[in-house]
């Protein structure tokens, strides 16, 4: 039987080895979102394989990018786009073509034409249209006085898949999607849903996958019926043909049934606190920017030709899964053995770490190997330094109090829920705490964090009082009207979050002013939380968070996805349960071949397939991520389903925070 991994990887490679043969010696326009794919792909070179391709210039397409320059010597364009609305390239394209005089253009879009009968949202005319954007731009490319007649390709190409480890991967393309949650779809959601439907029925034909479909949540319903649609308006393929088919169940869930782990300030997984810790790479939602200053120093000459910053994506894909699986002792120890090996023997003495091996002691070794050694040897080795730097400098960071502490808030809000129940006094606790959070080195972002997360925690088993509720109100409106007053008078004008945003589009001058807009605030920011404690009240299996493993065991928290995976592999029964809360599509609707007559009526159970995805609309953890990997490695002698954890990106809590109380 094939490995749903391998074939997927035959799907991406097939689809950017159909984009790389076409660049050579032209000019390449590519979106953040394919080109975080093709940095995924490419293990963080995507610029220099283009490049190696022959593309002689390379530039980033945006909506909103007016510095588009002319490209001297180059008669060709290659522009790869992941964007559904038609005004993007008619406008984009537009202004490419204004400024250069190409004589030929290739777009690979990642948006199926609207001229097939592909299920959508928007009116016919409103979707993206082949033939009508192709004659736009050879009459663009006609007004440049061109001595030939121009030529066009337009390619549907879905290219939306970044492969993290062989058990994680995420959509970037859709890495904005998140469920509401009173559950209004808005038409740009439908159609993205539209979009990532045709994404999924492209790469799951490609792999000849068997597919049953499973939903969890408004949002994955709708996913799902897409997904069905697809299989039904687009026919299928010769039933005849002799390729293995490969049964996959495909889990969709909304990610706002569950908001207590995207903001738990857990760190049992490692990438975790390099994801807290790092910023993010420049257009990029599932990588981070790894300085390399700590080995290469700050010679002018040095930083010229390392100033890219190293990422994870370059890293070898069994440290990412260390950095998913293993403890930070772990983890040190190899890095410390990686130096280690790396020292020549007459250097070793001199760098010698200390018994105890400590983010801060491997700290002093890269200081004495920089001093010590030539830049040239250390260059060959860039790779294993950049998962050093993220182990060091993750176990190093200041920000490792901050998380420490928001990790004992936390658990002193679980046992206050689950020993006081609608006696708790958490939600009078953490008003202090956000009365006070300058003194602790808090910021109000990560304290709303915690709320959400203590919401969706408590969901519908506890009510909280409202006297607390508005006791809590007025300390985070008291602490908006403070950040504000900070944020206007910074002369800094990186504001990175969408709350630093949020509170600088206030304007106004008057205190009175912005404190009435600072309590409206705060009241729409309860009204939110009382939501989010709803989100499982329609729920059968799934309805809490806190749950007794025992009588003998103390109330615990426990995430949907880890509900889900123990039930769905039978861990801890032994057999098949009834999965009430999750609903199944027809039987076998799609399968390989596309074959549309079921198998006969019997209900079919996930673990029925020997693969299992689990595909997260609005983002999953690392955590996560751990949790499902654990529990299927310590199954594994036991021929269960192989589980498969997907989601439109990788999230922090912060991340939560803009989508839910600030989008």
């Amino acid at each position: 039987m094939s490995d749903i991994v391998f074939e997927m990887r035959r799907f991406i490679s097939e689809c950017w080895a159909n984009v790389l043969c076409q660049v050579g010696g032209t000019v390449v326009y590519i979106d953040h979102y394919a080109a975080e794919c093709l940095h995924w792909y490419t293990n963080g070179k995507g610029f220099l394989v283009l490049k190696d391709a022959g593309a002689i210039a390379v530039h980033e397409l945006d909506m909103y990018h007016f510095r588009y320059v002319q490209v001297k010597d180059a008669k060709k364009a290659v522009i790869i786009s992941t964007a559904s609305d038609p005004a993007f390239y008619q406008r984009t394209i537009k202004m490419i073509l204004a400024k250069n005089a190409f004589d030929s253009c290739a777009i690979y879009c990642g948006v199926p034409c609207c001229a097939a009968n592909y299920p959508g949202i928007k009116e016919t005319e409103e979707r993206l249209n082949y033939s009508k954007l192709k004659g736009n731009i050879k009459a663009w490319m006609a007004s440049g006085n061109l001595s030939q007649e121009p030529s066009v390709d337009i390619v549907h190409m879905p290219l939306f898949i970044a492969i993290l480890n062989r058990d994680l991967f995420v959509t970037p393309p859709f890495g904005d999607l998140m469920p509401s949650l009173d559950g209004n779809v808005s038409n740009d959601t439908l159609c993205a849903l539209n979009f990532l439907a045709n994404s999924f029925y492209k790469l799951f034909d490609s792999i000849n996958a068997r597919l049953d479909i499973y939903s969890l949540g408004k949002l994955s319903d709708q996913l799902a019926e897409n997904l069905e649609n697809y299989a039904v308006n687009t026919g299928r393929r010769d039933q005849m043909s002799e390729a293995t088919e490969m049964g996959v169940s495909l889990i969709l869930v909304d990610r706002t049934l569950d908001l207590c782990t995207p903001t738990s300030n857990s760190v049992e997984s490692f990438l975790t606190k390099i994801l807290r810790t790092f910023p993010r790479l420049p257009h990029h939602n599932n990588d981070v920017a790894i300085g390399m200053s700590p080995v290469f120093g700050t010679v002018e000459e040095v930083q010229r030709a390392f100033q890219v910053p190293g990422c994870l994506a370059s890293v070898e894909k069994i440290t990412m899964d260390l950095f998913i699986l293993e403890k930070e002792k772990k983890l040190l120890a190899m890095a410390n053995q990686s130096l280690t090996d790396m020292v020549p023997a007459k250097d070793s003495p001199k760098l010698r770490t200390t018994a105890r091996i400590s983010g801060h002691s491997l700290e002093k070794v890269l200081s004495k190997i920089r001093t010590t050694n030539s830049i040239d040897p250390m260059t060959v080795s860039t790779e294993k330094f950049q998962s050093i730097l993220a182990i060091v400098e993750a176990s190093t960071s200041q920000k490792v109090c901050q998380l420490e502490l928001l990790g004992s808030l936390e658990k002193l809000a679980l046992q206050n829920l689950s020993v006081s129940r609608e006696s708790s006094s958490i939600l009078a606790q953490l008003s202090n705490v956000i009365r006070t959070r300058i003194h602790r080195g808090l910021d109000i972002e990560n304290l709303l964090a915690l709320l959400i997360h203590v919401y969706a925690l408590a969901g519908m088993q506890i009510r909280f009082s409202t006297q607390q509720e508005h006791q809590l109100e007025e300390s985070i409106a008291n602490a908006i009207f403070q950040d504000f007053q900070i944020f206007k008078g910074s002369s800094s004008t990186s504001t990175t979050s969408t709350y630093q945003r949020t509170l600088l589009l206030l304007g106004g001058n008057e205190a009175t002013v912005v404190r009435e807009t600072s309590r409206r605030i705060a009241a729409r920011i309860i009204g939110t939380l009382r939501l989010i404690a709803e989100q499982r009240s329609t729920l059968q299996d799934y309805r809490f968070s806190m749950v007794r493993p025992s009588s003998q065991e103390a109330i615990r928290y426990i995430g949907l996805l880890e509900q889900i995976t123990r039930d769905v592999l039978c861990i801890g029964i032994g057999i098949p349960r009834e999965l009430r809360d999750l609903r199944q599509r027809s039987s076998s609707l799609i399968s390989a071949g596309f074959n549309l007559f079921s198998r006969g009526k019997a209900k079919r159970h996930p673990r029925d397939n020997p693969y299992i995805v689990i595909y997260v609309i609005g983002g999953v953890t690392a955590e996560e991520a751990k949790v499902i990997q654990e529990a299927t490695l310590a199954h594994h002698g036991d021929k269960i389903s192989r589980v498969i954890l997907a989601g439109s990106r990788l999230l922090n809590p912060l991340d939560i925070v803009d989508k839910i109380l600030f989008s």
